[in-house]
């Protein structure tokens, strides 16, 4: 009895488990059993101690404010750093509890690294994973917008770097960087209290899309797949690239196949393994948001489009004639109806042009280049829940 007195002290406040404290040892007393001094204050300390630490674990649950736009973040075109630019000085000048940690593969036993952020309270939070873009790695920068709302929402994030820039054959959307990506999540669930219904993805140009091959391979997992301006088909984009042989995409592309993903070959068939070409209808029942600039002449928003079209029903396609004369025209085609406004987007965003959702997938396509949009995302991943 004495035992399960004591422990209903702890669930009391700081005044009131003292108090309870001095009549459990009144209590000892009277049943006869002689506490020494010595033990009297021990039970005190230990008492007060626990006291202590659950007070302190309760002022961690520190009150979440409205959501709201960020008004110091737009675009990454706007932010004060280049997709190249990589510091874990400045992360943790920004934010300076993230952490630098290392997760095993379950795929190949590898280490690889990853950011991590997320408090100590004890609530159950969203998990945003951020993907980096092609040529970058888990440090990119552009990525601390999202790092900052996590931290004001009290949402978790972590930002893999599933096999780093994609120049090698373990990179590029391979089978062993999406399963980091996966071992990501698990960390995330192991290591804090994660909402399992509230579990995001998001990435840019090749991040998002390893966002959309990830939300193929493992739909179960993700509540929301935010991605912007991504490549849909690697063969197709490497022949696009041909055009541009200034840029080293291609070097890259090459690099992590082993050789050049010509029509009929073992390459091109890989490389269509690693894309979402051949996939995506496997995550019909994920909410996905593509958004592409109708200006981009890295990625052309057919890529984005052709993603809409397998996933929308088939009265929501968009024609391969009214696809090429935006692509050729940086514009749309007379005829292809839609709204122009999204709830969304809105003052600092890029001017939407074109909106259609159906189904699960919503397709924005906006006034500008090869960008990515802070607001839009997560306000859009903020309003998902995972069906159960």
């Amino acid at each position: 009895m004495q035992s399960n007195s004591l422990q209903s002290v702890v669930k009391l406040s700081p005044a009131a488990a003292v108090s309870q404290t001095r009549t459990f040892i009144l209590n000892m007393k009277r049943t006869n059993i002689i506490l020494s001094s010595p033990i009297r204050l021990l039970i005190s300390i230990s008492v007060l101690v626990t006291v202590s630490f659950s007070s302190c674990r309760e002022n961690k649950n520190f009150p979440i404010p409205p959501i709201e736009r960020m008004q110091e973040y737009t675009t990454s075109k706007q932010y004060p750093a280049t997709f190249a630019a990589e510091s874990i000085e400045e992360w943790r000048k920004q934010i300076p509890e993230v952490q630098n940690i290392a997760i095993k593969s379950t795929a190949d036993g590898q280490v690889d690294s990853a950011l991590y952020f997320a408090s100590e309270s004890d609530r159950k939070k969203p998990l945003l994973v951020v993907l980096h873009s092609w040529s970058s790695e888990f440090l990119q920068e552009v990525s601390l917008p999202y790092a900052h709302w996590a931290k004001k929402y009290d949402w978790a994030f972590i930002q893999p770097n599933y096999r780093g820039a994609f120049e090698t054959p373990e990179a590029m959307a391979s089978d062993v960087a999406i399963q980091d990506i996966v071992d990501a999540v698990h960390y995330a669930m192991e290591h804090d209290h994660i909402d399992s219904s509230r579990v995001y993805l998001v990435g840019s140009s090749g991040g998002a899309m390893t966002a959309l091959v990830a939300a193929s391979r493992h739909p179960e997992l993700w509540a929301g797949v935010m991605a912007w301006v991504p490549v849909f088909d690697i063969v197709d984009w490497y022949q696009f690239n041909l055009n541009y042989p200034h840029r080293h995409y291609n070097d890259q592309i090459c690099a992590a196949l082993g050789g050049e993903p010509l029509p009929d070959t073992e390459v091109a068939k890989e490389a269509k393994q690693r894309s979402p070409s051949t996939q995506i209808h496997q995550a019909k029942d994920v909410p996905i948001f593509l958004a592409h600039g109708i200006n981009d002449l890295l990625v052309p928003p057919s890529h984005s489009i052709r993603a809409f079209n397998i996933l929308a029903a088939p009265e929501d396609t968009i024609s391969q004639e009214q696809m090429d004369y935006i692509v050729a025209e940086q514009a749309l085609p007379p005829g292809l109806d839609s709204t122009a406004t999204d709830k969304y987007f809105a003052q600092g965003d890029p001017p939407v042009v074109f909106e259609r959702s159906s189904n699960n997938v919503k397709l924005i396509l906006y006034k500008g280049v090869h960008d990515m949009a802070y607001n839009p995302s997560l306000l859009w991943l903020n309003d998902q829940r995972k069906r159960q």
